[in-house]
């Protein structure tokens, strides 16, 4: 059984004043998916609602696989 493929508008908003580069990741006006944060050499995704930790190598990889974790568990 597959799901039906729909697009998600999101934003992605660096947070100023933290010790690591962050950014967040939400749907605007609706909630935040998640944070990813720039430790070391790798980029850690952290799912809003779950806490799930994922990791990647680059920032755009980070952000897919924070959609992909939220479109398959917490939507």
């Amino acid at each position: 059984m597959s799901r039906k493929l729909e697009s998600i508008d999101i934003e992605v908003n660096e947070k100023k004043g933290v010790a690591n580069p962050t950014w967040e990741v939400i749907i605007p006006g609706k909630r935040s998916i998640g944070v990813i944060e720039q430790v070391e050499e790798r980029y850690r995704a952290v799912s809003s609602k779950n806490k799930h930790s994922l990791y990647s190598k680059t920032l755009e990889s980070a952000i897919n696989e924070l959609l992909s974790y939220f479109t398959l568990h917490e939507k």
